[in-house]
């Protein structure tokens, strides 16, 4: 049966200094030629994404703001937006909470309210009043924060977005809430007509949890934190130690060379 790998970037297939290693790019290149897809998903924007991917991968589609949308070949198929309305109560509302620097995600361009190099290292944003941006949709809003975000935040949203907290409580990534990696996987997989239980769905953080625990397999890295190796099927190696590659050649490809 033909299978779907969705692979997370930072922290999954991405070693430390977000580079690919060849023999992770052999193996997956491999599990590609038995007649297999491939799916990569990020937080990061397009502009962002295709960069960390190989080469030799760039074909295969991916997701991108944490499922907001999906390319392929830098073709939009897939989007899911917030409103300017529901952008501009999201940004009240964090600064309610005191957490004043602000982005926002508009047609793959970057607009903050602060200097965003401390928490997007190499990122380019546009310094701006935010509520003075002429814009209809929003993919993404992002709250930095200096001390961890309290969890307060994301019960008082709008009923039509939500948000994650990643990179260890200081950052809040908030999408539409149809948008999440997991939706966008099935959008996918169900126009390929690939099943649920031959999706294996690989990541390392809480953006990464929808997909691991409804994939017919969840393999968490083991740099995870204990949530999400918890909710997995499996855990494999670190990003570091290949552990993407390592978990395909042991129970992908093996069973494959069997058959």
């Amino acid at each position: 049966m033909e299978k779907l790998i969705v692979l997370d970037l930072d922290g999954t297939l991405l070693k430390k200094d977000k580079s690919v290693s060849q023999y992770s790019i052999n193996t997956l290149l491999k599990f590609k030629e038995n007649g297999n897809k491939i799916l990569f998903a990020t937080a990061r924007p397009p502009r962002d994404s295709y960069k960390y991917v190989p080469i030799e991968l760039r074909d295969n589609p991916i997701i991108c703001y944490n499922g907001a949308c999906i390319l392929q070949n830098d073709t939009l198929i897939y989007k899911k937006q917030l409103s300017k309305n529901v952008s501009l109560e999201i940004m009240k509302k964090a600064r309610s909470f005191g957490y004043n620097q602000i982005s926002i995600e508009i047609d793959d361009a970057l607009y903050s309210n602060f200097d965003t190099s401390t928490f997007f290292k190499g990122a380019k944003n546009k310094i701006v009043t935010l509520e003075n941006i002429n814009f209809d949709k929003a993919y993404k809003v992002l709250i930095c924060s200096d001390i961890p975000i309290s969890q307060d935040l994301l019960r008082e949203l709008p009923n039509s977005c939500k948000g994650t907290i990643t990179d260890n409580g200081r950052l809040c990534q908030i999408v539409n809430s149809e948008a999440s990696k997991w939706n966008s996987v099935k959008s996918l997989s169900d126009k390929l007509n690939i099943d649920t239980k031959n999706i294996i769905a690989f990541g390392n953080d809480y953006n990464d949890l929808d997909m691991i625990k409804n994939a017919g397999i969840g393999v968490a890295m083991q740099n995870a934190g204990d949530d999400i190796k918890q909710a997995a099927d499996f855990v494999t190696d670190s990003n570091n130690d290949d552990g993407v590659a390592k978990y395909i050649e042991k129970n992908l490809l093996v069973f494959e060379k069997a058959l």
